[in-house]
């Protein structure tokens, strides 16, 4: 923990453990014992479960990913278990926990009811292909699929070691598990201290049927402190890949995204026969598949610069890809025992290339460290660790000074308190000070009025500043309805035959066919784009709404409006009040007002467009339905919104408004404490006089330590 934030929690628990005998004599005291709380809860959030690394591994089934996290934090430990077909890969989180444990989340009835739907239609695009693979699966296991999900959503296994873990595993994520058709996600829990401090999300490796839980993904990638990208470089970045890509990165939050050219072995294998050299070889894969990846990330980057400026921001950062190897990694790094049978296989298969194609070169272990790259790796992932650290530190640093001032104003405020009623008690009689009760009272019923007259005036603002806020907001739905087309292109095979001619002897037995392959290039929409535009209005509107409404009524400035008109009107004596006597408990007790603040909930309004369209939006009137449905979901998140907005900003004029049918009875009832409270010390005059001397000297010092 920073030491100032240390010292600062120490001073104020000092201070609050030699205050705790005033707690019934001043209710300021327990607005210094609720600031430790609140200091504790801020410090709270720096835990060791805050300050985990969290890191996102992104890219298809098969790209290597378990291998590569294996690799990259665990020395090569087969830590995380190796990813299933795309029909069975889900999300999963992984993190440190003292005993094995998994918790399996399910798809919810209604969930699987969009899978059997996608499944049943007649469409070929990605998330129909998996939502078949899912729903066969689940036939093949012979499963009531609706009887399993009715028995909750949840389930959570513990185990005594690893392996019985990664028998459950098997059933509930394996390639061919019984149940692994119906898992949404999974939470894995390792009691490997490796894992301390980190966070690993692997992604679905597929383009998802189930959009809450592709929004899941997002979500999740944004909280990231580093997002590894895995392509394999045989297939580089390929269309799947690229769809994949877009549909997974969230329009913001990521925080430091990295492409990785992964499996490089397999590609110097493949482009190594046609090179006379390793460095030849990796030097013409580096330079291809580089400028391949500029080309097409710049070309996505455009894509979404208009809509989501953040993410075009990190797609454009990662347009150099690191080139790297789990296997090259291993061999360089690693005993032989350690390597899997596949390793072993691809290790042949390089040896035996370099010996034919290259002059029987053998391999040495700065080549394996040359094509492993894995300190490229750990670079990035220690700049992002960086991040974190100076991260963490600016917010914790943050706290101190917000938390130093209010403990400076609520000292002063008790101290005022505590030093009125030494005066009173020193100077005054309780006779005297029943008669300034009665004097006080009756301005009370004044102050009552003019107090109220500016509550009023807050009011008719707030109403004012409310309608105008909701139409500003309503009025941008058109910038979210725009759908930018996207393009696309497919081959096709054209078959067309050369028949007979007179002058040509060779046709005048049948004619001959000939095939032609075209690349057709088109524009579709993407209902992924239309989901992400759905999204980022509900975020931006909630903001919105958030902010407009804590700003209807400011606090601060309420406290401010209110706490000049008090000491205008009680400094004006009259013979029988002294404004002196009563001014900083009056003023205290307006500090101790409370405004509500508000915060919404957009809930999920993307399931109009999920459930209605998949895949690329190629024909006329598809498209115009999905930019109708779209906009009709943006008109049905501000309504919802604006209908919070309304009923919370009615509550709040509520709350007001009782308040200034209150304040006077508030007031009254402080004075009647505060004169019950020194009836008591005039029984005691002098022993309290001394026990107050010694409160001020107390707080006084308390005040010099905090500078």
């Amino acid at each position: 923990m920073n030491p100032s934030v240390t010292r600062l929690t120490d001073h104020i628990s000092t201070i609050c453990e030699q205050l705790n005998e005033h707690v019934d004599s001043f209710t300021e005291v327990n607005d210094l014992i609720a600031l430790k709380k609140e200091l504790a809860d801020k410090v709270a959030r720096f835990s060791a479960d805050e300050q985990r690394l969290s890191i996102g591994i992104m890219g298809q089934v098969k790209a290597g990913k378990s291998s590569f996290i294996n690799a990259l934090l665990f020395d090569g430990q087969p830590i995380l278990p190796e990813a299933a077909t795309p029909k069975t890969a889900n999300l999963t989180r992984i993190t440190y926990g003292e005993q094995p444990r998994l918790e399996v989340e399910f798809y919810e009835p209604h969930e699987w009811q969009e899978i059997e739907a996608l499944s049943a239609g007649a469409g070929n695009h990605p998330q129909a292909k998996v939502a078949r693979e899912l729903v066969r699966l689940a036939n093949d296991n012979e499963i009531d699929v609706f009887a399993e999900l009715q028995k909750g959503d949840r389930k959570e296994f513990c185990t005594e070691d690893i392996t019985g873990l990664l028998g459950l595993l098997n059933d509930y994520t394996g390639e061919n598990g019984r149940y692994t058709a119906l898992v949404k996600m999974t939470h894995l829990y390792l009691p490997d201290h490796a894992l301390q401090g980190y966070e690993v999300v692997d992604t679905p490796g597929m383009n998802d049927p189930i959009e809450s839980r592709t929004q899941k993904t997002r979500d999740y990638m944004s909280q990231c402190d580093v997002v590894f990208f895995l392509s394999r470089s045989s297939q580089f970045l390929d269309q799947p890949d690229m769809e994949l890509l877009s549909q997974q990165l969230p329009g913001k939050g990521v925080k430091r995204m990295v492409l990785v050219a992964g499996q490089f072995d397999s590609a110097i294998l493949d482009d190594g026969h046609d090179q006379d050299s390793l460095t030849a070889t990796t030097d013409n894969l580096k330079t291809r598949l580089s400028r391949g990846a500029a080309t097409k990330i710049h070309k996505m980057a455009a894509q979404r610069e208009q809509i989501h400026p953040e993410s075009a921001v990190i797609l454009r950062q990662m347009t150099q890809p690191i080139f790297a190897s789990t296997f090259a990694h291993g061999y360089a790094n690693w005993s032989r025992e350690k390597w899997t049978t596949t390793m072993l296989h691809v290790h042949g298969e390089l040896v035996e290339l370099a010996r034919q194609n290259w002059n029987d070169y053998a391999f040495t272990d700065e080549d394996w460290q040359h094509i492993g790259n894995f300190q490229a790796l750990l670079n990035a992932y220690d700049l992002a660790r960086q991040d974190r650290k100076t991260l963490l530190q600016e917010q914790q640093d943050s706290i101190v000074p917000g938390v130093r001032q209010q403990l400076q104003e609520r000292l002063r405020r008790l101290l005022d308190a505590v030093e009125n009623r030494h005066r009173q008690l020193h100077k005054g009689d309780i006779r005297k000070l029943q008669d300034q009760q009665s004097a006080c009272e009756t301005r009370i019923r004044h102050l009552e009025r003019i107090l109220g007259q500016r509550i009023d005036e807050t009011l008719h603002q707030a109403k004012h500043s409310s309608k105008k806020l909701l139409h500003e907001i309503q009025g941008s739905i058109g910038q979210y309805a725009q759908l930018n087309t996207r393009s696309g292109s497919k081959t096709e095979e054209r078959y067309h035959t050369v028949s007979f001619h007179l002058f040509k002897p060779s046709t005048w037995f049948g004619g001959k066919t000939y095939t032609e392959t075209v690349v057709i290039n088109y524009e579709y929409l993407s209902p992924t784009d239309a989901i992400e535009q759905l999204r980022h209005y509900a975020r931006s509107c909630t903001f919105e709404i958030e902010q407009g409404f804590n700003r209807l009524i400011d606090p601060d400035a309420l406290k401010l409006s209110l706490r000049k008109t008090l000491i205008n009107e009680i400094d004006t004596q009259s013979e029988n009040f002294d404004p002196d006597q009563f001014r900083s408990m009056l003023i205290n007790s307006l500090e101790r007002l409370t405004i509500p603040v508000l915060t919404l909930d957009a809930g999920d309004m993307t399931q109009l467009i999920s459930r209605n369209f998949k895949g690329e939006i190629k024909d006329r009137d598809a498209i115009e339905s999905l930019r109708e449905t779209l906009n009709q979901a943006l008109h049905d998140v501000f309504t919802k919104l604006a209908d919070c907005f309304r009923n919370a900003a009615g509550d709040l004029y509520q709350q007001l408004e009782q308040l200034r049918n209150s304040l006077g009875e508030k007031l009254t009832a402080d004075i009647k404490r505060e004169l019950d409270q020194l009836r008591q010390d005039f029984t005691n005059k002098q022993e309290q006089l001394d026990r107050y001397q010694h409160l001020i000297e107390q707080l006084t010092f308390a005040q010099r330590e905090i500078v």
